[in-house]
């Protein structure tokens, strides 16, 4: 088995992906997989909104694994915005990305200066004419758990 870690990041609340038929099928790969916890249901107090909220809810998460092995960040739907202050938490913990799958999410925001700071695939169709345009990989998203190994053979 592999010292990279998948992450398969929660959805945002009201959104399902099959993370555990996903992460069952790498599994069966030897890889090293970890399916983050869904959010709380209740709602967000505080100064939180729901990107703030996801964003803490998976840095303790992956926080909370002794191995520091580095991470492939893999992301869906409305998640997919919120890679970027993930990454960032992620250098801030001195673990390393490899690398980002966005499985047909909405794309971060341009104009974050030092994002992506590692290279960034997407499967799927919704937004990818735009990520494209940013010059990421582009996987057609019929074979999720598969297309996610021949991302995460990069660094295995």
């Amino acid at each position: 088995m592999s010292d990279l870690l998948i992450a398969l990041l929660p959805p945002v609340p009201e959104q399902s992906w099959p993370r555990r038929e996903i992460a069952a099928e790498l599994a069966a790969y030897n890889y090293n997989v970890k399916i983050l916890e869904e959010l709380a249901s209740q709602p967000i107090n505080g100064d939180l909104d729901l990107a703030g909220a996801w964003v803490a809810h998976c840095a303790l998460e992956l926080a909370a694994r002794s191995n520091r092995a580095p991470v492939l960040l893999v992301a869906y739907g409305a998640a997919g915005r919120m890679l970027a202050a993930l990454g960032f938490a992620q250098r801030a913990s001195r673990r390393r990305v490899v690398g980002y799958v966005l499985v047909d999410g909405e794309l971060p925001k341009p104009g974050v200066q030092d994002w992506p700071d590692a290279p960034v695939t997407y499967l799927g169709t919704n937004e990818s004419h735009l990520a494209e345009l940013r010059g990421w990989d582009l996987l057609p998203g019929d074979d999720i758990a598969g297309e996610i190994r021949q991302v995460a053979d990069r660094w295995v």
